[in-house]
């Protein structure tokens, strides 16, 4: 992978059952109302925006409730959580910068605020090649004063 821009579909999946814990019981959850606030924003931005929003029954991050997933295929992927309605903005903003990501690691300012405290995890694809990921060394090597 490479680090020269590509602009790729990139889909945000948003946990329509989140509720933050402890929160109230409206009628609708939060992540529900983030789901289409969410998919407004890249209506908003246009199919060019590479940007697919989806919904999902649970991210099983409840304890990081709201929480989302950027992906795309051969690309890292990203959960992020303690989402509100009103960060949809910022979270299709981060979902465009993964699009145009040749490796899905847009560059760390290029990533909102909300987005870069909240991240709760960030994958490689199966078999990845790349600068992140390394070889697992022996344990010698690794214990100190060994």
């Amino acid at each position: 992978m490479s680090g020269e821009t590509v602009r790729s579909r990139t889909t945000l999946t948003i946990c329509r059952t989140c509720r933050p814990e402890g929160g109230p019981s409206e009628a609708e959850p939060p992540g529900a109302a983030l789901g289409r606030a969410a998919a407004e924003a890249a209506r908003r931005l246009g199919p060019e925006a590479g940007v697919e929003v989806r919904a999902i029954p649970c991210l099983s991050a409840c304890g990081r409730a709201c929480s989302a997933s950027v992906s795309a295929p051969e690309k890292f992927s990203y959960v992020i959580g303690g989402l509100a309605p009103e960060d949809a903005g910022d979270l299709v903003a981060f979902a465009r910068a993964h699009a145009e990501s040749a490796d899905g690691v847009p560059p760390w300012r290029a990533r909102p605020e909300k987005v870069r405290k909240n991240t709760v995890a960030r994958v490689p694809p199966a078999g990845c090649d790349h600068a992140l990921v390394e070889e697992v060394r022996e344990a010698e090597d690794v214990i100190p004063g060994r």
